[in-house]
């Protein structure tokens, strides 16, 4: 059953000729004609939407989708169109492929120039050799522009997916601005870039005449733009210094990587220095500074990659984007020569023609073909000026779109390195201020092994604690006479009987209540000027007075005892060693205390 009678068994509507032909028909052929006049439907809808309800659109076999650059509705409600008027080119990476040569770009392209056969153009493959033929390609044939340089097929990035991002953003600037050109969107070789079906081949060029040996000693040629003259000799001192500017980045990058790995091997040797630290907290914060030193080397091999991208590559494209320039103002030179020699010739078929009026023999055939040669050479030299004026004009904007583009790539690398720098500076900082707390933990007092801190009372008129005692304790020397062989002994000051000092507690030891003996008079006289009695907190008792003079009973303090303790002294307190008493001078001691 045909459509036509499907639309009559349904019932939906008056039969009428189907939405489009069935059968395949030429394009300028009217479509397949009914055989018997059939009236019009009734319904003020449209034939493809009478069954449906929603629009069909006529489907080619092998049309290409319409992309994101070409939307279907280019009309707004109102009339205006989404489109800008005028003519444009709109060229799109879509996809980049690298295999072992040579690297793929998948292009799209739509636009809307006469000399294209159609509009829109998808999946095109060109190899980045193509590429390169293409950019010398158009940079000859187009003198009266400046070409931007190919970007390179690839850059510094650690990885393979980054760098084919970088190579992809690269390659669609590159050809924005060519397309953005009003010179080169029109231009031939662009156009059979992109409609070519078997890859790209440019249009050969043709020979230039070599000149005789001598043509290296020949003066140059007068050249009246200044500007041009002048921005020529800046763009090659450009080309030498951003070249020279990536050179150095280079080398800074390299001594940034030699600093990281000086900064991991210091982190190992801090590392195992923690490992023998007797000093807990001491030890805990040079480990911690060791894994920061890791952190800070990690941080200097990130930042020599981030520069190498950010830097180093934008440098050395702008030095290679300077050369294209000076090129092309190169070519301009050659014009100028070409301008020149048709001037000559111009000025000697006229001599040719003054002598042909001076000779007495005027053939009629030489003076025409004269008089031929003369016209010529005047239309190339025309040709020539009008060519050399073009140029010339042309190249001043030129010029102003190239400084334009290159002002906005170097701020642009400029704003991403420092926000690149301040992310890295923000991450030592980060790894330093983690430091502090155990930094802190570790200039903190000493825990001895019976878990207590040192005692830590004030002296009066001291800015510091004081030493409480001498670092090893003297021996006790009892008063009290003995019964029995004596024995040798060193000679000591006389001490006062007191109670035994308990082993293993560090700190001032405990007085007996009982008054204390008179002291000499020289170390009586140097404790005028102290204070009263201070105090004091007895670790195994109430608190109760002891001079200030005095941190062991019975045993003046020797004159060259400093009052301010030593950094060190809080960490080196020892056991007091005692020599162990016989029973004899035990029982002394007893009854002297009762």
């Amino acid at each position: 059953v045909t459509d036509v009678g499907w639309r009559y068994l349904l019932g939906v509507g008056t039969p009428s000729l189907p939405a489009w032909p069935s059968t395949p028909h030429t394009p300028n052929s009217p479509g397949p004609q009914p055989t018997l006049p059939l009236p019009r439907p009734t319904s003020p809808l449209p034939p493809s939407q009478i069954i449906g309800g929603l629009p069909k659109e006529p489907q080619i076999y092998g049309q290409p989708t319409p992309g994101l650059l070409s939307p279907q509705i280019n009309t707004a409600a109102n009339g205006s169109k989404f489109e800008r008027d005028g003519q444009y080119l709109r060229v799109r990476i879509t996809g980049l492929d690298r295999n072992r040569r040579d690297i793929i770009a998948r292009i799209d392209a739509q636009t809307n120039l006469p000399n294209f056969t159609g509009s829109t153009y998808r999946n095109i493959s060109r190899s980045y050799a193509e590429f390169q033929r293409f950019a010398e390609q158009i940079a000859y044939c187009t003198p009266q522009t400046i070409v931007p340089a190919l970007p390179l097929p690839q850059t510094s990035a650690p990885s393979d997916e980054e760098d084919d991002r970088l190579v992809k953003v690269s390659l669609q600037r590159w050809f924005t601005r060519v397309c953005e050109d009003q010179v080169l969107m029109r231009e031939d070789e662009v156009r059979s870039f992109i409609e070519s079906d078997f890859g790209y081949q440019p249009t050969p060029r043709p020979r230039r005449r070599t000149g005789s040996g001598f043509s290296l000693m020949k003066r140059s040629v007068p050249d009246e733009d200044e500007d041009l003259m002048s921005a020529r000799l800046e763009l090659t001192r450009l080309e030498v210094q951003f070249s020279d500017a990536a050179k150095a980045v280079d080398r800074l990058s390299k001594a940034r990587k030699a600093l990281s790995a000086a900064h991991a091997e210091m982190g190992n040797k801090l590392i195992n220095v923690s490992t023998t630290e007797a000093h807990p907290p001491l030890g805990t914060a040079i480990r911690k500074l060791g894994r920061a030193w890791h952190a800070l080397g990690d941080v200097d091999q990130a930042q020599s990659l981030s520069e190498c991208v950010i830097i180093g590559d934008a440098l050395g494209y702008q030095g290679l984007n300077a050369k294209s320039a000076k090129e092309t103002l190169a070519h301009r030179t050659q014009v100028l020569e070409d301008y020149q020699s048709a001037v000559k010739s111009t000025i000697a078929k006229r001599r040719q023609i003054e002598r042909l009026k001076q000779s007495s023999n005027i053939r009629p055939e030489k003076v025409d073909e004269a008089l031929e040669d003369l016209e010529e050479a005047n239309k190339v030299e025309q040709l020539f000026q009008r060519r050399v004026e073009g140029i010339s004009e042309n190249l001043h904007n030129a010029l102003r779109v190239h400084a334009r583009h290159a002002h906005e790539d170097i701020a642009s690398m400029l704003i991403e390195h420092a926000r690149a720098s301040v992310h890295y500076e923000k991450a030592r900082l980060k790894e330093l201020e983690a430091l502090k707390g155990d930094v802190e933990k570790a200039n903190g007092p000493v825990v001895q092994g019976n878990g207590r801190m040192p005692l830590s009372g004030a002296v009066p008129g001291a800015g510091a604690t004081p030493i409480r005692g001498p670092l090893v304790q003297p021996p006790l020397i009892s008063s009290a006479p003995s019964s029995g062989p004596s024995s040798p002994r060193v000679a000591r000051p006389p001490a006062a009987p007191g109670p035994s000092v308990p082993q293993g507690i560090p700190g001032p030891i405990p007085q007996p209540a009982q008054a204390q003996p008179q002291a000499q008079p020289q170390l009586q006289a140097q404790a005028q000027p102290q204070a009263g009695p201070t105090t004091l907190s007895d670790p195994l008792g109430a608190p109760r007075p002891q001079s200030a003079t005095s941190s062991v009973p019975g045993t003046p303090n020797p004159p060259h005892t400093p009052t301010q303790p030593h950094p060190l002294a809080k960490s080196m307190y020892t056991q007091p060693t005692h020599r162990k008493l016989d029973p004899r001078e035990a029982a002394a001691k007893l009854a002297n205390m009762f």
